[in-house]
């Protein structure tokens, strides 16, 4: 087909179809109608029946269906009894064999002598109260003896009571060599030399004095030194001495440690080499160390 302008003014519609677009469009129509045609006659024509004669007809009749029925449970199967078993045959028994019993061999028998009885506890005496050779026989006797009793027991328990006291107060060793060093300068000034180091060279003591008692003691802390080559012993004495001369320029008690008991020594300077000699002996030659 194709379109063709028109001029101004006039308007037609022209349509051209080709003879080979005819031609294929009968030849479709026909091939349709011939199919068409085919089916309807294979329908009008009745099928024949596989078996039988030409005469036979099927006849069918369409019926409602049923409902269906409920479905019977199946009963459990009868429980059969259990065979019974036959009775057991008795087997014959066999005679038993009469069974001697063993000779019983007779035991000897034992002699005991009889057990005695223990004796009975004897019953608890009664404590006896101790006589008095001399009981009161009237009111002023029986005074006089129960101020007795009590004047003995009272003197008994004080005793204990000192010897209880005198065990428990035990001296300190500052009270026990307080004591003895108190003994050592008896009249006027009493003291105490105490060395506290000696090395090579230098060596210090320490000397606590007092002029009454004990209570108002003095302390000094002294330091020597004996020099290069010097004897430290010696020149550690020296140096007491010269302390023992502040209060004494006589005679004086000591209390030595080596000889066990008090000695009198001379403060003179003419006794200066055996006193010397004496705290030498007192202090480095009776085993005694002192720290460096």
């Amino acid at each position: 087909m194709a379109w063709e302008t028109s001029p101004p003014g006039v308007v037609y519609l022209s349509l051209r179809v080709r003879r080979s677009v005819l031609f294929a469009l009968a030849v479709a129509v026909c091939l349709h109608l011939a199919l068409l045609g085919w089916i309807l006659h294979k329908d009008s024509m009745p099928e024949l029946p596989l078996t039988g004669t030409p005469s036979e007809t099927i006849s069918a009749r369409l019926v409602q269906p049923e409902a269906p029925r409920p479905r019977a449970e199946p009963q459990p199967p009868a429980v059969q009894p259990a065979p019974v078993p036959p009775p057991p045959t008795r087997q014959a028994e066999r005679p038993k064999r009469d069974r001697k019993p063993a000779p019983v061999k007779p035991q000897p028998e034992v002699l005991r002598a009889p057990v005695p009885d223990p004796a009975p506890a004897p019953p608890p005496q009664a404590p006896t109260r101790p006589k008095l050779d001399d009981e009161p026989t009237d009111m002023a006797s029986y005074v006089n003896r129960q101020r007795e009793r009590r004047q003995a027991a009272e003197a008994s328990e004080g005793q204990e009571t000192a010897a209880g006291i005198a065990r428990e107060r035990v001296l300190s060793a500052d009270e026990i060599a307080m004591a003895n060093i108190k003994r050592n300068l008896q009249s006027g000034t009493s003291g105490v030399f105490q060395i506290t180091r000696k090395g090579v060279r230098t060596a210090s003591f320490v000397f606590r004095g007092w002029t009454t008692d004990a209570v108002n003691a003095r302390r000094e802390y002294i330091e020597v030194d004996a020099g290069v080559g010097g004897d430290i012993e010696r020149a550690l004495v020296k140096r007491m001495i010269e302390l023992i001369r502040r209060y004494y320029q006589g005679n004086f008690n000591w209390e030595s440690r080596v000889l066990g008991r008090t000695v009198v020594l001379s403060a003179a300077p003419e006794n200066n080499a055996q006193l010397e000699d004496f705290l030498i002996r007192e202090f480095f030659r009776s085993g005694y160390s002192y720290p460096p």
